[in-house]
């Protein structure tokens, strides 16, 4: 099995966010997402648009879809529509980090910011 294949129901949780491309105001939404392959996270990648999105919070867990239903039903009093939750007070991200630190869960380290975890730049690039 390769390093990179996950085990049955493993999966990445992430918690995603807009930001402007050049330090202008953004909306405080968070995007909370499951997915089976990072590369899969959706991006806009368009050079046109001011703003951008990123997932700086990504946690890799044993029980993928249980997982995302326990955090979306311990948040669903901040959904806007979906798996968007509002987060006026700025601390959603801090909210699901400690969620995820209750059960054992670390963030996926990034350390050089360039969006792609650490432990996957010698493969993505």
């Amino acid at each position: 099995m390769s390093q990179f294949q996950l085990k049955e129901k493993q999966g990445y949780i992430y918690v995603g966010e807009y930001f402007h491309k050049f330090g202008g105001t953004v909306p405080s939404e968070k995007k909370i997402g499951k997915i089976d392959d990072l590369l899969k996270i959706p991006q806009i990648d368009d050079h046109a648009f001011s703003l951008d999105f990123h997932t700086p919070d990504i946690y890799l867990v044993d029980d993928m879809d249980m997982l995302y239903t326990a955090l979306t039903v311990l948040l669903s009093h901040d959904v806007i529509r979906e798996d968007w939750f509002a987060d006026s007070d700025n601390d959603l991200k801090d909210r699901v980090a400690s969620f995820m630190k209750a059960l054992g869960y670390t963030e996926i380290a990034d350390v050089d910011g360039d969006g792609i975890p650490d432990h996957l730049d010698d493969t993505i690039g």
